[in-house]
């Protein structure tokens, strides 16, 4: 019997090729090298008897043909993404949750009362990777500062305002600065992405602090052990710094808080259904981050009071 269709992985390549996503970024999600992706691309072009790409220094354009077949399928694949989505929730209940590693330090020890008290199960993946919710790994992300592609959409959850912090004494001896003009002589803590967030602070701060003596760490986790083993300052915000504070393993150096352009927000893809118990997690997720801003806001004033 000849086949009527071609096979579902070769539409599903197609139709991520032809919205603008990479060969590489589509074969990092599926395991397969952008040549095997080329290939499967190749195959059903020759099963259809028609081009749907035009191809020109190895890259792919789609043609009016490609465009129409486009139009043709997508849909009918989404409805089968939304299907299998549906049929996940039903025999894996879990609400799937990407966030960074710093953000899952926070998030991770609140878990247990949310599923005691309202029966939400979370999984948590440690990721920035947003094609994890593109192709439906993950049904919400938290991010800092992450710009989405087309079907994602955002919700404010937090605009931090920022202090400077570390420990009671540093490795050298000296003990933590007191006024913002002292900072600018004291080895500096700080992530290497967003980049610059020493250098917009001390702009705020209205204070010319020349050369910087920066050392930076992949995540905001990292920084805050650094500091508070004596390495320099760091910069501190509401969430993950909390437990260093309250602790007493980072204080605060200065009383004034900025606002550094730094945002929160939660991330779910518009085009796939969404899990029955997200709205409870974001009502719940949005409490637990006013409680610890707030906390945050407390622990300066105690310092400075």
């Amino acid at each position: 019997m000849l086949r009527k269709a071609p096979p579902l992985e070769s539409i599903e390549i197609f139709v991520a090729a032809a919205q603008g996503e990479s060969l590489r970024a589509v074969g990092r999600r599926l395991a397969l090298s952008p040549s095997a992706v080329s290939r499967r691309v190749a195959a059903l072009e020759q099963f259809l008897g028609i081009r749907l790409f035009d191809r020109a220094d190895q890259s792919l354009a789609l043609n009016a043909v490609g465009a129409r077949y486009l139009e043709d399928v997508a849909p009918a694949i989404r409805s089968i993404q939304n299907a299998t989505e549906a049929v996940r929730f039903r025999e894996k209940p879990s609400l799937r949750v990407a966030t960074s590693h710093s953000l899952a330090s926070w998030l991770l020890p609140r878990l247990p009362a949310l599923q005691s008290q309202s029966g939400v199960s979370v999984e948590i993946a440690a990721t920035r990777d947003v094609q994890t919710l593109a192709c439906g790994e993950v049904h919400l992300a938290i991010w800092g500062d992450l710009t989405p592609p087309p079907g994602i959409e955002t919700t404010h959850l937090l605009t931090p305002e920022v202090i400077p912090v570390c420990a009671p004494r540093l490795a050298d001896g000296r003990a933590a600065p007191c006024t913002e003009v002292e900072l600018s002589c004291y080895p500096l803590v700080s992530v290497r992405m967003p980049a610059g967030l020493w250098e917009r602070w001390f702009a705020m701060a209205g204070v010319d602090a020349g050369r910087l003596n920066l050392h930076s760490f992949d995540t905001v986790q990292l920084a805050y052990e650094a500091a508070a083993a004596g390495a320099g300052v760091t910069l501190a915000m509401p969430l993950v710094s909390n437990s260093f504070l309250t602790g007493g393993r980072l204080v605060a150096c200065t009383p004034r808080a900025f606002p550094l352009g730094v945002r929160y927000q939660l991330y779910r893809s518009i085009e796939r259904p969404q899990h029955p118990q997200a709205e409870v997690f974001k009502v719940w997720l949005r409490e637990q981050i006013d409680s610890s801003a707030s906390e945050f806001r407390s622990i300066l004033r105690a310092r400075y009071s």
